[in-house]
Parts: structure tokens; C-alpha cells; sequence
């Protein structure tokens, strides 16, 4: 490998690895938005030991987070139907992003695995075993760093759009005054459209 194509390589990897580490961060951004929520709830309905509350949160995960998110609210907001179509874009948002998180996460990643012959580097060739029906199932990546760059945004604007429901309980705003449906019944913000 001459000296540029080194390089180059050194460059493409260390650009994949912080891609991979960028959308980590962000996701873990949409988790402690989700925990907010929920010590948000509990503190209106009277918990107001936030140690309590650290503790009950302290080891759960993007799923079962979604899932205390969307009991609570169910149990203590009083929804109109336009309310409740935005709390469930949300949640299928959450619910879709940590399905990928997961497949990068969890995924074995060859990042910088090249032969000799190789002179670009930009691809992250990755595989996740999975169970299903027919017993074990695989999944194959090729994913560059402007895939897992996109990730990194949808996780931002979901941050984003979780500071805003969470504001919407703290002050028991109606969501529909505060979030916009778009006319295909998607919810939409300054970037996307969440079906």
C-alpha cells in the first residue's frame, strides 16, 4: 500500500468509526429526552424524589422506555384524536430508529478490512444474526458514512421533537397547537415527514 492509499485509508476508517460513534451519541440524546418525560409525569402525579425516580429509570433501555413513555401518557393526558395521532408518530419514530440503532450496535462491522488490490475505503461492510421462523436469519450491511450520518439527523430531530412533547406535558399544552400534521397524516417538522 503506497503512502497516499494509506492515508487515504486511515482517513475513510477513522471517518466510519466517528460516523458509527456520532449517531451513538445522538441516539442516547433521544433516550434521556424519553427519561425526562417520564420523571417529568411522575413528578405531576406526585413523585417528587428524584433519586426514586433515577433509580426506577436507571437501567432501562430505548424499548422500554418507549414503552413506560407512551403508558404514562396514555394513563395521565387527556388526548384529543389529533393529540394522540402526534404521540404515536413519535413513538413509532423511537420506535423504528432503535430498530436500526440496534442493527448498528449490535452489528459486526469489517470497517478497514481491505485487500492489498483496494483503493477506496468508504464502505462499512457489516452482518447481525437474527432468529426467525426458519431459525437463524442474516443481515448484510454495505453502508457508507453518509448512512450512518442520516441516522445521526433523524436522532436529532427526534431529540428535538421529544423536547418539545415533554415541554407540551410540563405545561399541559395541547400537542396540536404545537405540532404540525401534515395532510398525509405524517408529522412533520423543519426536515421531515414521519409517517
Amino acid at each position: 500500500m503506497d503512502e497516499d492509499t494509506k492515508q487515504k485509508y486511515e482517513e475513510q476508517t477513522e471517518d466510519l468509526y466517528a460516523a458509527i460513534g456520532r449517531f451513538a451519541v445522538e441516539f442516547e440524546h433521544v433516550c434521556y429526552r424519553m427519561r425526562v418525560i417520564i420523571m417529568t409525569i411522575l413528578a405531576k402525579e406526585g413523585l417528587s424524589n428524584e433519586q426514586v425516580m433515577q433509580i426506577l429509570l436507571s437501567d432501562q433501555t430505548a424499548e422500554p422506555l418507549r414503552a413506560v413513555v407512551a403508558s404514562l401518557i396514555s394513563e395521565t393526558a387527556t388526548l384529543s384524536d389529533t393529540d394522540r395521532k402526534i404521540v404515536n408518530k413519535i413513538l413509532k419514530e423511537i420506535q423504528d430508529l432503535t430498530k436500526l440503532r440496534n442493527d448498528v450496535i449490535h452489528g459486526t462491522w469489517f470497517i478497514g478490512w481491505a485487500s492489498f488490490e483496494d483503493t477506496e475505503f468508504k464502505n462499512a461492510p457489516g452482518i447481525k444474526f437474527k432468529k426467525d421462523k426458519a431459525g437463524v436469519a442474516t443481515k448484510t450491511f454495505s453502508w457508507k458514512e453518509s448512512d450512518f450520518d442520516e441516522l445521526t439527523e433523524r436522532a436529532k430531530d427526534l431529540t428535538n421533537l421529544l423536547a418539545r412533547l415533554g415541554g407540551c406535558i410540563a405545561g399541559n399544552f395541547k400537542l396540536e397547537n404545537n405540532f404540525l400534521l401534515a395532510a398525509d397524516g405524517g408529522l412533520s417538522d423543519a426536515k421531515h415527514i414521519y409517517k
